[in-house]
């Protein structure tokens, strides 16, 4: 400690340290001292300091008004609640107590939440289709066994919309009036399976839409099962011939995709003919278009009449 001069009344550094000593000692070495005669000089200014104090503790104080007491309790109880509002949104009546930072607050979280969840939920409702969309084509895969099975191996083929099965010269329909998903009402007509189950799910934009790709029987070839090995035989409606119908290329996707329009041209579910379910995000297969026949690379220069493929070709239409 700094010494001090005693002309200003102020502690000298041996005041300071013998009263250090007796603060350390627990106000109680200095009486201890006190009672030997070779009493030295710093016990000498801690019974000193002792003696000070007694005199402090005998000092009158007038006890504390109640009313400050009060008070002072009553401000602190303000200054809680103060505190507490500003921590609260008030929303009846909007109030002075409204804190538009903490509504600005609520509202960043509530729109990063929907920029994100929205998005999130999309894609799971987008999944669920697709899911769904499986089941049907297993129901379908299902329900062709069961035919062939029953009708000597042979596909769910009408009469009405015959032509196919004999040479491309043969066939005078054209893709505006034929639908060759129609073959797999045979499925429904004779019990094998529920109408709901030859649709996709997730496309509900039009009739066109949702409806199922089936395989287009190969020139001179027996429509069978067993002849398909594991080939695509049923997958979701071909985009190339609805752009053929509809003629207006401005109101359908980019040009750029060729995937089933059923999801949105993210990719197609397509069913075997071993019954498994494949999801693809593209409709080639070992460079072959199954939403083409062999040699048409777009729907521009699909032929406007359906014909039978050529051996081998793979081409599922609607």
């Amino acid at each position: 400690m700094i010494p001090r001069n005693e002309d200003d009344k102020i502690l000298s550094e041996e005041d300071c340290r013998a009263i250090d000593a007796l603060l350390e000692a627990g106000l109680v070495e200095g009486v201890d001292r006190a009672q030997n005669r070779d009493e030295s000089a710093e016990s000498k200014r801690q019974n000193a300091a002792l003696m000070l104090l007694r005199k402090l503790e005998a000092y009158p104080v007038e006890e504390p008004d109640s009313l400050l007491v009060d008070a002072t309790m009553a401000r602190i109880a303000r200054e809680e609640r103060a505190r507490r509002d500003r921590l609260e949104l008030h929303t009846p009546g909007w109030n002075k107590r409204t804190q538009w930072a903490d509504f600005g607050a609520v509202a960043a979280v509530a729109l990063i939440a929907t920029g994100v969840g929205w998005p999130i939920a999309q894609r799971m409702r987008a999944a669920a289709l697709e899911q769904n969309c499986a089941n049907n084509l297993r129901t379908v895969g299902s329900s062709i066994a069961a035919y062939a099975v029953d009708h000597r191996g042979n596909l769910p083929a009408t009469a009405s919309l015959g032509g196919l099965f004999e040479t491309p010269a043969a066939s005078k329909m054209d893709w505006s009036n034929y639908e060759h998903s129609g073959h797999l009402l045979l499925l429904e007509r004779n019990g094998y399976a529920k109408h709901d189950s030859l649709h996709c799910p997730a496309c509900t934009s039009g009739p066109a839409c949702g409806t199922f790709s089936f395989r287009v029987p190969s020139v001179n070839t027996p429509f069978r099962l067993q002849l398909m090995g594991r080939t695509p035989l049923v997958a979701d409606a071909n985009p190339m011939i609805h752009m053929r119908r509809v003629g207006n290329k401005a109101e359908l996707a980019p040009p750029t995709s060729q995937c089933s329009m059923n999801h949105q041209q993210r990719g197609q579910n397509v069913l075997f003919a071993d019954v498994s379910i494949v999801w693809m995000v593209t409709p080639v297969i070992n460079g072959d278009n199954i939403y083409l026949p062999d040699g048409v690379k777009d729907s521009e220069s699909l032929p406007l009449s359906p014909q039978a493929t050529a051996v081998n070709d793979i081409f599922l239409a609607q």
